[in-house]
């Protein structure tokens, strides 16, 4: 079981760096190198697990297996050498030398440490090659002579020197920037780095005891064991959070924005299952039946309002003009309370309880309203700049038309209005 859990940790980098990049974060090269090493750690765990090994060595075709592991290898170093790069570009992201960062110096560094990352790979693929191992069970291992032993063992040694260099190279930029740092997000965050940092040398340093064994007997573990996934998991995660600290309050508007949207979709529900029960016509998307969570809440809400306002526009025809005597009338039997306190809310949730229960009756009433006696609310238009303002008014005016006594006297005289109106009309076509 331990073998199947690299598989989660691996996958867990490898989503993680397709979500850095499709952020849109790409122009901050300390996310970028981020997104690199967190999708090499990941693919380098997913390769080097136990299992995939076995199901390679399956195969019948030994090299294969010794290319697989190799090949993990080589992406744990590209992983390495993405973290040494965040160092040059820390530097150039630090507020107090933006206004004199050198693009030839920045450039320069990618350069050197890409340069070095081939040199390493080379050099450790010339090695492997001396060492010509082989797979037995899942270590690997070489014959007997001295030359095979060493090559095996520098190997593994240039592996793990280039990541203790590459490693020391940003824990040094960290730990200058650390001590300078206050208790705010850019404090937590580098204190997060470094003990990512940290973590990686652990990792790193638990090479030693295959490059002591190939030295001696000629065999090293051949996939990535758990405590060095583990390790190296944990140094990847702390450098992912501790660069995604200054992420997070956009991720926290984000959330704050969509559990919003959510909150204001919801307030409209009723008064909007109101209008579309006699007013079908709004829907703009009348296939959506079920009440399901919409999945996109800011989209839903946008449209929500849309149909709302085209409700209301539609009720202008249907406002009787005598709404505002039965308010008064209303709000002196039923004064509003607190929350209701404010008139324009009220005479605007009167209106259109009133109107809406003349609709579903067919009434149009006579004489028809006019600018002078028309109520707030009566254009179906508002002062609101924004979406956000205007969600927050229609969710006020849904909870006064939903809650308010006045607001239920006035629909309840104008269903009276509205039934006293349908007699008429069957007494006339009687006669």
């Amino acid at each position: 079981m331990s073998d199947l859990a690299l598989y989660p940790v691996g996958l867990f980098f490898v989503l993680s760096a397709a979500h850095f990049g499709r952020s849109r974060i790409d122009s901050r090269a300390a996310a970028r190198y981020t997104c690199y090493g967190t999708a090499l750690l990941g693919a380098a765990l997913l390769v080097l697990a136990p299992p995939t090994v076995r199901a390679v060595q399956g195969t019948g075709v030994p090299v294969l297996a010794v290319l697989v592991i190799v090949l993990g290898d080589g992406l744990r170093d590209g992983a390495a050498a993405a973290i040494r790069l965040l160092a040059p570009a820390l530097r150039e992201a630090d507020a107090g030398c933006a206004a004199h960062a050198d693009p030839a110096t920045h450039r320069h560094g990618v350069r050197g440490g890409l340069a070095l990352l081939g040199t390493v790979l080379g050099l450790r693929l010339a090695l492997i090659t001396a060492a010509a191992p082989g797979l037995a069970g899942e270590d690997l291992t070489v014959g007997p002579e001295l030359s095979a032993r060493l090559a095996l063992a520098g190997y593994t040694a240039v592996g793990m020197l280039h990541t203790t260099v590459c490693l020391i190279a940003l824990l040094r930029e960290l730990v200058r920037r650390t001590r300078a740092a206050g208790p705010g997000r850019l404090g937590i965050g580098l204190r997060l780095l470094t003990g990512g940092l940290v973590a990686g040398l652990l990792w790193n340093a638990w090479s030693m005891d295959d490059v002591l064994r190939a030295a001696a007997t000629g065999s090293q573990d051949g996939p990535e064991d758990t405590l060095c996934a583990v390790l190296g998991g944990l140094c990847a995660a702390l450098i992912a959070a501790g660069l995604g600290s200054t992420l997070w309050p956009t991720a926290a508007g984000a959330v704050r924005g969509w559990l919003r949207a959510h909150r204001h979709y919801r307030a409209l529900t009723p008064l909007w299952r109101d209008l579309h029960t006699v007013l079908p016509e709004i829907a703009l998307d009348p296939a959506r039946r079920l009440p399901l969570p919409p999945r996109d809440p800011q989209f839903a809400l946008y449209r929500r309002i849309i149909e709302i306002h085209d409700a209301r526009l539609i009720l202008r025809q249907h406002r009787d003009p005598r709404t505002a005597r039965w308010l008064d009338h209303a709000t002196r039997r039923f004064p509003p309370p607190r929350a209701h306190a404010a008139a324009t809310a009220t005479a605007e949730a009167a209106a259109l309880a009133a109107a809406l229960e003349l609709a579903a009756a067919g009434t149009v009433p006579e004489p028809a309203v006019t600018e002078a006696t028309a109520v707030p609310g009566a254009h179906g238009t508002t002062t609101m700049d924004t979406m956000d303002g205007e969600a927050e008014h229609l969710a006020h005016l849904a909870r006064v038309y939903a809650t308010c006594p006045a607001v239920a006297e006035v629909r309840a005289r104008a269903r009276a209005r509205a039934e006293r109106a349908r007699t008429e009309r069957a007494e006339g076509a009687l006669r």
